[in-house]
């Protein structure tokens, strides 16, 4: 995601840091899509795959709504540990 950030780029690209093989960066960005999060498209050969910025912004949303339930359920439970140690 934090290259695609920077533009559009081919899956080989996307793949080429990384200790995967091509076939499983093709399974990841297929999750990814689709969530339409990403997008892609074929060129002849080369499927190049670029950001879908409103989604990534619902999802933003969606996940700010809930770090405020989630923090307060790990506070409790970090006070439900201390208060059980010894």
């Amino acid at each position: 995601m934090a290259r695609l950030a920077k533009g559009e780029t081919t899956v080989s690209e996307l793949a080429s840091p990384f200790d995967m093989s091509l076939p499983a960066v093709t399974k990841h960005l297929a999750v990814l899509e689709r969530a339409g999060l990403v997008a892609g498209r074929k060129e002849g050969r080369v499927r190049r795959c670029r950001l879908v910025p409103r989604r990534l912004r619902d999802a933003e949303r969606w996940a700010r709504r809930y770090a405020s339930f989630w923090e307060t359920r790990m506070g409790s439970l970090a006070a439900h540990l201390e208060r059980r140690s010894p």
